[in-house]
């Protein structure tokens, strides 16, 4: 920050007054850089990180009273006054501005599962900045957007912690482009990531159809076996049934005689009937 005054001949620089001084509530003021006869004086420490500020001296001579901040926070901006004493008094309130730009995007992937029992990616992206930005995401580089959820919170160093949320289906495999968007400065601040499959559940995908397909062979061989048995006890069943026939046949043969009987001489053949009949007449 500049405040200037008038350098004349009669101006000099080791019998100038120059004090910044930090306004707080709009009443009271904090000293923060002091420089009397040419030096800087010690000042009490009643702001945090004061050594962050210091007067430029080398360019006094020029007529610049400059204060300058290192490492500037969102906790330094809001009202400064200069106060320069040298044959007279001079003044001039400054209003200190302070933008943090969303330099770093952080993501995260992570599987949930809806209330309809579908898994999902759920994709994040976060960053910190000042102000609070919006949030935009395209997909393919296409202009069509995600609907999102984003929240936005303080924190200690006055930035904004915000962090937007998308999801899509676990199985997609697109090109997302997450921008943060500072509508005062109209600068944006991009990410672009792919998502893809997970491995680890594609892992886990590969071991389950081999589980199944090994159960699926176990029990074909399971039916071949059982068929195989059934078809040999079939056979041997049907076997069995033919021998039991056989000894049916041979012990009815026995059970009731031929009516012609061969007697001991081969060329000689004896009709029972008749000769039962003709003993039966003669009796």
């Amino acid at each position: 920050m500049e405040c200037q005054f008038k350098m004349d001949q009669e101006t000099n620089v080791e019998n100038l007054t120059i004090l910044w001084k930090r306004i707080k509530d709009n009443i009271n003021t904090v000293e923060v850089v002091k420089y009397i006869n040419g030096k800087d004086s010690e000042i009490l420490q009643e702001m945090d990180d004061n050594s962050r500020m210091k007067l430029l001296s080398n360019e006094l001579h020029k007529g610049s009273a400059i204060l300058h901040i290192n490492n500037i926070k969102m906790t330094d901006a809001g009202q400064y006054v200069c106060i320069i004493s040298s044959h007279g008094s001079d003044y001039k309130v400054i209003n200190l501005e302070v933008q943090a730009p969303y330099k770093k995007i952080t993501t995260q992937i992570r599987d949930v599962v809806n209330s309809f029992g579908e898994t999902l990616k759920e994709v994040s992206c976060q960053s910190f900045g000042y102000p609070e930005a919006q949030v935009n995401w395209t997909v393919d580089k296409e202009n069509h957007t995600l609907a999102h959820n984003i929240s936005y919170i303080l924190t200690a160093d006055r930035l904004f912690n915000v962090t937007s949320v998308v999801r899509i289906p676990a199985t997609s495999y697109r090109k997302l482009t997450c921008s943060f968007w500072n509508g005062i400065t109209h600068n944006a601040t991009s990410l672009s990531f792919t998502i893809s499959e997970n491995v680890k559940a594609k892992s886990q995908e590969w071991k389950m159809l081999l589980a199944s397909f090994t159960i699926l062979i176990v029990i074909a061989f399971f039916l071949t076996a059982v068929v195989y048995v059934s078809g040999q006890y079939r056979r041997f069943y049907q076997i069995g049934t033919c021998f039991y026939m056989k000894r049916d046949n041979a012990s009815s043969t026995r059970n009731f005689p031929s009516v012609y009987i061969r007697s001991q001489s081969e060329n000689t053949i004896v009709d029972v009937e008749n000769t039962v009949t003709t003993l039966l007449n003669s009796s």
